[in-house]
């Protein structure tokens, strides 16, 4: 089978060796299965190399200068994936000085590569040292357990191996080729063993590779890791010198905090033993994401300057020039806070515990920027209703300050009507006098003229009664008495009818006086309605417009 890798087929004695069951199957199922075999071993896949990925083509060059650098798809590739044996010597044609790409006699040259070596888009073609130089030497078959011991060709032929004779030469048997699993034709089906072997033989000993444009990310999700919790920091070398029983002393607690003061460490703790201070302290900060980014800064700070866990373990300077002690510093782990324990019991003992780092510190970031990008949202809008705030109390202030105008304004106009109000009510409080005057004086004179007509009557009667005192006889005085009688009767009749007369024309004029005083009222009450309307208006005509307002606002 032809390889578009360069490689050369496997020869048909590769499979010499074979378990009890598959050599009755290879001898038994004559070649079919033989020559599926070299087939699929044809395919260049390495089980030692290769973990079931397909290679992604790189894109073709546009570089047209014929550079072999520029050539992704040759067969340069240095890192041919074949079966078996990861020592492979790939074939890679001779090119003459005359630049026709063949040796003379279509002779090839070999050349034992690095499996390991560089692949990929841009790898140079491999020259060979010896230019011209003929060689036939062919690399080594891997025999058939090696392809049956290989991970992707074992379960196939366990699966031929609890197969008889019989249903392995079945027409109807759907078969997978195992060199296309985890790839594109891994879903096919070859439906008896000669499009299978078919399948094998044209199948090139390079893997097809996907579509260029396609990517793959991390294998793994992000992974997860324990930290001690509350976040601390191993600061070593602490301790100063000894005192007069042989004992270290060392930092204080307050000393190592002011000295890490950019840190915002919360306490410090000092580790003590048999001999006293031991030079081991320990910085602990926030339990907070905050807390852990101000430890990892000062671990980083100490790694930057090259005092870090690694220093402290391999190279360590407890002083330098001038006789003071350097410091070292890293992050806690498990083993440091043990070891830090050693020495300590009960109540003294530093107390820790391990926690997930995305629940403590990842979960805790993306929660604070979730909450940073909420305050800044509703900073924004307090920004704004300040804003807005602002307006409305610059637009209260202009529209109080119209208003007090306008009250006062309407103050005055109250004021000068009210002192109108009380010029009309005294000048028609002094028109009513007038007038009550007028109506009591010829109200008087009424009444002196009734009574010099009643005393007129009676004077008149009088007079009649004094004409007839003193009659000369009877027949006289008789003629007298019926004249008197006659005359008091006259004059009692007229007087009744007087009455009557005076009882109707003051009813008459009562109804007069009622009706115009009805007329008064009425006129004074649409006089009053007028005046309230047009009053109305002048207010509205003067009444500040809202939209007016708000423009000018």
């Amino acid at each position: 089978m032809g390889s578009r890798g360069g490689g050369k087929p496997f020869g048909s004695g590769a499979n010499t060796s074979l378990s009890s069951k598959g050599k009755n199957v290879s001898e038994s199922s004559g070649p079919a299965v033989e020559q599926l075999s070299q087939g699929v071993a044809d395919i260049g896949l390495d089980s030692a190399q290769d973990d079931g990925e397909w290679e992604v083509i790189a894109k073709k060059s546009k570089n047209r200068a014929g550079s072999s650098a520029a050539k992704p798809w040759g067969s340069q590739n240095t890192n041919n994936k074949a079966w078996g044996n990861p020592e492979v010597i790939q074939k890679v044609g001779m090119r003459n000085n005359g630049g026709s790409g063949k040796n003379p006699g279509n002779a090839r040259s070999t050349q034992p590569v690095d499996p390991r070596g560089p692949t990929g888009r841009g790898t140079a073609r491999p020259q060979t040292f010896n230019r011209g130089v003929q060689s036939n030497y062919a690399a080594p078959q891997p025999s058939h357990e090696t392809r049956k011991s290989s991970r992707w060709f074992k379960k196939f032929f366990d699966s031929l191996d609890s197969l008889s004779i019989e249903e392995i030469n079945e027409p109807a048997r759907q078969w997978h080729c195992p060199a296309c699993q985890g790839g594109p034709g891994a879903i096919d089906w070859y439906r008896g063993l000669q499009p299978l072997i078919t399948h094998a033989k044209t199948k090139g000993s390079k893997r097809l590779g996907e579509v260029f444009g396609k990517w793959k990310g991390l294998k793994d999700d992000e992974k997860d890791h324990e930290i001690v919790w509350p976040p601390m920091v191993i600061v070593m070398n602490t301790r100063l010198e000894q005192d007069d029983n042989d004992k270290w002393l060392g930092m204080g607690n307050q000393e190592l905090l002011d000295y890490f003061s950019g840190y915002a460490a919360v306490k410090s703790r000092h580790s003590y033993g048999p001999q006293g201070h031991r030079g081991m302290s320990i910085l602990i900060f926030e339990s907070s994401a905050r807390g852990y980014l101000e430890a990892e800064r000062l671990h980083k700070h100490f790694a930057e300057q090259g005092t870090d866990r690694n220093a402290w373990d391999r190279r360590r300077v407890l002083f330098y020039q001038g006789g003071k002690r350097q410091l070292y510093g890293y992050m806690a782990l498990k083993e440091d806070l043990d070891l830090f324990n050693q020495h300590s019991q009960g109540k003294s003992r530093l107390k820790y515990e391990l926690r997930s780092y995305h629940e403590m510190v990842v979960n805790q970031i993306r929660q604070m920027a979730e909450d940073n990008q909420q305050l800044i949202y509703l900073k924004n809008k307090v920004v704004k209703e300040q804003r807005h705030s602002k307006q409305l109390e610059e637009s209260f202030g202009i529209v109080s300050e119209k208003l007090r105008k306008t009250m006062e304004e309407n103050r005055i106009v109250r004021q000068r009507t009210q002192m109108h109000h009380e010029q009309n009510k005294e000048e028609l409080d002094f028109q009513e006098q007038f007038f009550k005057e007028q109506l009591q004086t010829i109200r008087e004179q009424r009444e002196a003229k009734e009574e010099d007509f009643e005393k007129l009557q009676q004077d008149k009667r009088q007079q009649v009664k004094e004409l007839n005192a003193n009659p000369s006889n009877n027949e006289d005085y008789r003629s007298r008495v019926e004249k008197v009688e006659d005359f008091i009767e006259l004059q009692d009749k007229e007087m009744e009818e007087y009455v009557a007369e005076r009882d109707s024309l003051i009813e008459e004029h009562g109804e007069k006086m009622t009706t115009m005083k009805r007329r008064h009222l009425e006129e004074e009450l649409e006089m009053e309605k007028e005046f309230d309307a047009r009053l109305a208006g002048l207010m509205k005509k003067y009444t500040p417009n809202q939209a007016e307002g708000s423009a000018n606002v």
